[in-house]
């Protein structure tokens, strides 16, 4: 009688365990809900050789591997927006990308120091190559003080640890 209650005990016992270990198994792959809800836009690091940022849709930064020359950049096809290289900072509001470059593009030529506006909804890039323009504008977009403007790299490390960004907790 007590080897087939012990017998029974074990049976219970690994059905148990079996049990622990298939709901441990399901809770790990359970996907985030936060990242199920957003567009795979918003969740695409890029591919092996290159690193992705994603800004307000469709535009993104990107760079190859090495170097680290980030480059902003709509990913609409049909957009005829300018990319601009040499992107040393870049911030977003819920409808708004700021970025400073340098070594960059501004209409069609070359500019040591750009800074740039751009504008998703509207599909428009406005451009600075004189700093205080830049401030002036953000002024009468009602901007009280400059955004800070992050480092790709840094961006895109939160980004790659936390496969989201929140530009309001970098």
């Amino acid at each position: 009688m007590t080897v087939s209650r012990t017998s029974e005990i074990g049976t219970i016992m690994k059905k148990a365990i079996f049990i622990i270990f298939s709901l441990f198994v399901i809770a790990c792959n359970e996907p985030d809900k936060k990242l199920q809800s957003l567009d795979s836009f918003y969740t695409n690091k890029g591919e092996f050789d290159m690193s992705r940022i994603p800004l307000i849709k469709p535009y993104e930064a990107t760079t190859g591997v090495t170097p680290r020359d980030w480059i902003v950049a709509t990913a609409d096809t049909n957009s005829i927006a300018p990319t601009i290289p040499g992107t040393e900072g870049i911030y977003v509001t819920d409808s708004l990308i700021f970025v400073h470059s340098i070594n960059t593009i501004v209409d069609y030529q070359d500019a040591r120091e750009a800074w740039f506006v751009i504008r998703p909804k509207q599909d428009t890039v406005i451009s600075f190559t004189n700093h205080s323009n830049y401030l002036n504008y953000l002024k009468k977009l009602g901007f009280t003080k400059e955004p800070h403007l992050y480092n790709p790299d840094n961006v895109f490390m939160s980004f790659d640890h936390n496969d989201y960004i929140d530009w309001k907790k970098l």
